[in-house]
Parts: C-alpha cells; sequence; structure tokens
C-alpha cells in the first residue's frame, strides 16, 4: 500500500511538472510575437529619424550654398572671382531676355516686304495762282524728276518778283539776243505765259546732260486757265513758292507777256 502511495505522488508531481512546462511554452510563444513587432518599430523608427536628420542636413547645406553665393568671400582673389561670376550669371539672364523679347517682336511682326508703289499714271494738278517763277520751277521739277506727271494750270497768274519796268526792260533786251545769220538758229523768245514757265522749268532739269531730264520734261503740260478736263481734280500748291507780300508789288506772267508780244 505505501508503494503504491509513493507511486501515485510521483505521477502526480510528473503531471505538475508537466503542466507548468507547458504553461511556459505556451507563455514563450505568446510573447515572441510580441518582441518582434517592437523590434520592427524600433528600427522603423531609427530609419525614420535619420532620413529627417539627412533632409535637415541637406537643406542647411542648400541654405549655405545660395547664401555663400550672395555673400561675397572675404579673400581679395576670390572676390574677384566672385564678382565676375556674378557679372556672368547677371549677363546671361540679361541676354535670355532680350532673346525672349526679340522672339516676341519677330512673331509680332509682319515679315512680307513692303512694295515700294510705282508713280500713279493720274497727273498732279498744280495751281499756279499767287507763286513766284522761280520757286514753282524748283518745285515741279522735283516733282517731274520723281517720275511724276504734272499739269500746271493757271499759269498767267504766276508772280515775278522784282520791280515791273526792270523786269520788262529786262526781257525786251532779252528778245534782241539772236541769230546774225538766220533768227531761225535761236534762240528761240517765247512770248505765251505757258511756254515761258515751260523753259524756265526745262532750265531746271537736265534737259541736254541726261535722258532722265528729257523724259522728265515730256511728263510737264502747262495751260493757261484751267481745261476742262482738269477741272474735277484736286488742285496742290506750294506754300513755300507762294508770294510773301502784297501781290501788287509782284509782275504776274500775263503782264509781262502781253507787253512783248502775247495775244490772247
Amino acid at each position: 500500500m505505501a508503494d503504491e502511495s509513493t507511486r501515485t505522488d510521483d505521477v502526480g508531481t510528473t503531471t505538475d511538472s508537466t503542466s507548468t512546462l507547458s504553461t511556459t511554452q505556451a507563455s514563450s510563444q505568446s510573447t515572441a510575437p510580441e518582441v518582434d513587432d517592437a523590434a520592427a518599430d524600433t528600427a522603423e523608427n531609427a530609419a525614420a529619424d535619420t532620413a529627417e536628420d539627412v533632409n535637415d542636413d541637406t537643406d542647411v547645406l542648400e541654405l549655405s550654398i545660395e547664401s555663400k553665393k550672395d555673400v561675397p568671400p572675404t579673400d581679395f582673389q576670390d572676390k574677384g572671382s566672385w564678382e565676375v561670376s556674378q557679372s556672368s550669371s547677371g549677363l546671361e539672364v540679361q541676354l535670355e531676355d532680350a532673346h525672349e523679347d526679340h522672339q516676341e517682336l519677330v512673331e509680332q511682326t509682319d515679315t512680307k516686304p513692303t512694295k515700294v508703289s510705282a508713280p500713279s499714271d493720274k497727273p498732279i494738278v498744280v495751281d499756279a495762282t499767287n507763286h513766284v517763277a522761280g520757286r514753282l520751277s524748283s518745285h515741279v521739277a522735283k516733282l517731274l524728276l520723281n517720275g511724276n506727271r504734272v499739269a500746271l494750270v493757271n499759269c498767267e497768274r504766276i508772280m515775278i518778283s522784282g520791280s515791273r519796268a526792270n523786269t520788262i526792260h529786262e526781257y525786251r533786251q532779252f528778245l534782241k539776243i539772236n541769230s546774225i545769220i538766220n533768227p531761225k538758229h535761236g534762240p528761240v523768245h517765247y512770248r505765251r505765259p505757258d511756254t515761258v514757265i515751260t523753259k524756265m522749268i526745262r532750265g531746271m532739269l537736265p534737259f541736254g546732260k541726261k535722258p532722265t531730264g528729257r523724259q522728265a520734261h515730256k511728263r510737264l503740260r502747262a495751260y493757261i486757265g484751267s481745261p476742262k478736263d482738269l477741272r474735277s481734280f484736286k488742285k496742290v500748291q506750294f506754300e513755300k513758292a507762294k508770294i510773301k507780300r502784297s501781290a501788287s508789288t509782284y509782275t504776274t506772267m500775263g503782264e509781262l507777256c502781253r507787253v512783248i508780244g502775247w495775244t490772247e
């Protein structure tokens, strides 16, 4: 009986020890995942802190580099090189801006070549009333040399400066100049107002020197009064060629021509 009780006690102790072992194993198995999770969280936190430190370091480095660019160095040689670099960078920015502005202007403007308009076939009608003869002739000669056709109307109202007696006396003396052999040889003395002013304009053109002078002289037409064909045209006058004083101090072309032989 004693042996049986002893065996039962041994069996109870073995069962107790087995139960304690199983409980310890279960507790160890339950605590192992918790340890692994804590270690992983610690590693992630450490990596995040390290990345933040690196980012902070890079930001500080960039700020220091930019501040070094803006602030000139203390050394003389470094200062000179810094000024050169700053000026070159500013020049590059200016060149880029200028290039962009040029491209915008090119896009906005029309690149088609402009055509030069040729002189029109319609004549320029000049009203010669109260114009000084010499100044009027110079203006008309310039128009003719530029390729324009000019029609001169009211030639009998052209003014000649100077006293009336002297003007008539000089022109009468001019009529005496002729050829000894035959008067047909010239010079030809005109007595009509339109032909007199035409000869004055011819003297201001390269009539006997260049073909352009003869061609320009062919584009001139002078009229006494205003013909019907030109009454609808707009009349042009030259302000610089007009008389500056009263008309009574001048001699009209009609008066001069009547004295020297013009019959209307």
